[in-house]
């Protein structure tokens, strides 16, 4: 999505990147023109999203809303990508998730973020005026707690290991996979669309068409340009290329370390942090770049290798059909 005076760059992410840009006016213009327009919050809200319950913050968890049956989970996403079958570690996160405890749910294809900006996003029961909730840790948050799965998980793990599931979600997804994002975005942007985007990724059922193909150009350009910006605002962003991925290698090094010979992270049994670092590893394993944290996982985390490639085969057996 796009807005004045500043541009929203699209990014696959739990959050948005913002740059400032003299040509706004002109890139909102563009958009407009090649019919590729992202939704902003007003948007969706004045497409009937002020008639549903809007699940802002964990705080918004209420007894009512709790106690509602779920009879079916709708999640919003971007559409299929090929190898990787999900550009949004998130989505993938999140999918893992409601896989792992086989909770009903059906996968909405879409460009439209949520009103916090954001995708992936879920509704409950209605993929029309549902209750929605964005962020797939609120995502989780809320279902877990819903459905009574925060409890097993409490019985399962230590207060030890729930810390130290904290402490790695947080990590690989506000440091290890905001390097790989650099690496995708800010560096390989042509490389990284022509390996995962199908022809028929914007308009799913038919072919692509010239609306499209314009706007999917206009992308490639802007959004390395909008990463490159927003590296200058964290502090790992002023690192060289090459600290970069040594600082990204050391994050999963440290996870091949507390993994060791177990088959989940905390033994025997998936828990959600398994679902989180299934969705990022994913991205780095199976999309077919020359990304250097690939590279040191398979010269020197080779359990992380099997690892993830153990997770998508107890819950993603079909991976193969749906990417």
């Amino acid at each position: 999505m796009f807005s004045t005076p500043s541009v929203t760059i699209w990014a696959p992410n739990d959050s948005r990147s913002m740059i400032s840009a003299a040509p706004t006016v002109f890139a909102a213009f563009a958009l407009a023109a090649v019919g590729g327009r992202m939704f902003s919050s007003k948007q969706i809200k004045d497409e009937g999203t002020n008639t549903s319950t809007i699940v802002s913050s964990e705080h918004s968890f209420s007894d009512d809303l709790l106690s509602t049956p779920v009879k079916k989970v709708y999640l919003f996403t971007f559409p299929r990508a090929h190898h990787v079958h999900n550009i949004s570690p998130f989505s993938l996160k999140v999918e893992s998730f409601l896989r792992m405890h086989n909770i009903p749910y059906e996968v909405i294809s879409t460009f439209k973020f949520s009103p916090k900006g954001q995708i992936p996003y879920i509704r409950l029961n209605s993929k029309e005026d549902g209750t929605l909730i964005a962020d797939s840790n609120f995502i989780i948050k809320f279902l877990s707690k819903k459905l009574g799965i925060d409890k097993v998980e409490d019985d399962i793990l230590s207060s030890q290991e729930m810390a130290v599931a904290h402490a790695f979600t947080r990590m690989i997804e506000e440091h290890t996979t905001q390097i790989g994002f650099y690496y995708r975005y800010a560096l390989n942007m042509e490389k990284f669309c022509t390996a995962v985007i199908p022809f028929n990724w914007f308009n799913h059922n038919s072919s692509l068409t010239l609306k499209a193909w314009l706007f999917l150009k206009f992308w490639k350009r802007i959004q390395p340009i909008g990463f490159k910006q927003k590296m200058k605002y964290v502090s790992f962003g002023r690192h060289s290329d090459e600290e970069k991925w040594t600082i990204s290698c050391q994050d999963i090094q440290s996870i091949s370390n507390y993994l060791g010979d177990k088959k989940y992270i905390f033994g025997d049994r998936a828990t959600t942090l398994d679902c989180t670092l299934f969705g990022h590893f994913a991205q780095f394993l199976y999309i077919p770049l020359d990304f250097p944290q690939k590279k040191y996982i398979q010269e020197n985390c080779i359990n992380v290798l099997r690892y993830v490639d153990r997770f998508k085969e107890e819950y993603w057996s079909d991976w193969d059909k749906t990417v």
